[in-house]
C-alpha cells in the first residue's frame, strides 16, 4: 500500500483509541452526562492530541535543536522539555474544550499523553511522517 494511504488509516485508527480512551476517562473521572454531552469535543480533542500536538511540538523541537551550535554548552537539554509542554499543551485543551475542573483535567491529560507516548511507540511511522522525533 501507499505511505499516504498507511498514515491515513493509523491517522485513523489512532484517532478512534485515544476518542475511546479520552471518553472513558471523561466517563470515570467527571461523570457521564458531562462524557455524553460532549462526545463531538471529545472526538475533536482526539484528532488534535494525535495530528496536531506533534506537529507543533515537532517545530518546537526543531527550534530548540537550534540551541546545539552554542560552543561553550555541554549539551541541549531544552529538548527534555518537549514532553512537559506538550502535557501542558493537552492539559489547556482538556481544561478548556471539555470544561472539566483543573483536578480533573490533570488526570485526563496524564492519561491521554500516556496513552499517545504509547501509540507512537507502537507505531513509529505515524509519529516520524509528522516529524516529532525526541
Amino acid at each position: 500500500m501507499d505511505a499516504t494511504l498507511w498514515f491515513i488509516l493509523w491517522l485513523i485508527l489512532a484517532t478512534i483509541i485515544v476518542t475511546l480512551i479520552l471518553y472513558i476517562a471523561v466517563l470515570v473521572i467527571v461523570s457521564k452526562t458531562k462524557a455524553s454531552d460532549k462526545k463531538f469535543l471529545i472526538i475533536l480533542l482526539a484528532f488534535i492530541c494525535v495530528l496536531v500536538i506533534p506537529i507543533v511540538l515537532g517545530a518546537i523541537s526543531t527550534v530548540f535543536a537550534i540551541f546545539n551550535e552554542i560552543p561553550w554548552s555541554d549539551g541541549n537539554y531544552l529538548t527534555l522539555l518537549i514532553p512537559i509542554i506538550g502535557f501542558l499543551i493537552i492539559l489547556i485543551l482538556v481544561k478548556f474544550l471539555l470544561d472539566v475542573a483543573w483536578d480533573n483535567s490533570v488526570w485526563i491529560s496524564l492519561l491521554t499523553l500516556f496513552i499517545l507516548f504509547l501509540l507512537y511507540t507502537l507505531i513509529p511511522g505515524l509519529a516520524s511522517f509528522l516529524g516529532f522525533t525526541l
